[in-house]
């Protein structure tokens, strides 16, 4: 179930298990629907139960387990009602962040983005799936962070955790992962262009593709 080597002392215990279940999930270790149970994963690390506690209430929080009526931990399981508002949010946000990335990336961010790229191309034609989505994150984490903005950034991190999972589950489909890098190839020459407009509907095209593909893998796995 977990990997079973010792935890690591200079980390907090509930950190660890915190990314070693946020691992499992990411990776399909652990389905959507899953049950988790508290003292399983205690027995596993050789723990008391409180840190354990601790992660699942953070990873709830997060939107990657939930809780039923009779306290049972799961873990979450797309509905298209989550991602529809997932993406709304990310549409809204996303685009008023590229744009103004847009305006203002210097010259070391851009060339950091292009390098970006250059690293999804690499992992694209190598089919390394966990390369890939990494990239993909930091394509967005960057557009995002070059913006400048604040409250923006604050906004979308609090979504981070399901936009990451969604993000795994969306390599799903043909040519997903040369799609995404057109896509992100478009955006960056928007940005580099300096064309705020131009970037913003580039963004937001390429993340309606993305809601678009992630409804079919869920109406297709109902």
């Amino acid at each position: 179930m977990f990997d079973s080597n010792s935890l690591q002392k200079r980390l907090p215990y509930y950190q660890q298990i915190l990314e070693s279940i946020k691992d499992s999930i990411f990776k399909g270790k652990f389905k959507p629907g899953d049950r988790l149970y508290e003292a399983q994963i205690a027995k596993q690390y050789g723990i008391s139960r409180s840190p354990v506690r601790e992660t699942i209430k953070v990873l709830i929080n997060e939107g990657l387990l939930v809780s039923d009526d009779k306290s049972q931990i799961s873990v979450y399981k797309p509905a298209l009602e989550d991602v529809m508002e997932i993406y709304e949010c990310r549409i809204a946000l996303e685009t008023a962040a590229v744009a103004l990335t847009a305006e203002r990336a210097t010259i070391e961010q851009i060339k950091e983005l292009e390098k970006n790229l250059e690293d999804t191309a690499i992992a694209v034609n190598t089919e390394n799936l966990e390369m890939i989505v990494a990239c993909n994150a930091n394509f967005h984490n960057l557009t995002l962070q070059y913006s400048g903005n604040n409250r923006l950034i604050k906004l979308v991190e609090s979504l981070n955790s399901l936009i990451y999972y969604y993000r795994v589950l969306n390599m799903q489909g043909q040519n997903r992962p040369e799609t995404v890098l057109k896509g992100h190839t478009e955006i960056f020459q928007a940005i580099k262009e300096k064309n705020p407009q131009k970037a913003a509907s580039l963004l937001k095209v390429h993340t309606l593709e993305d809601l678009e593909n992630l409804i079919r893998i869920i109406k297709g796995s109902e």
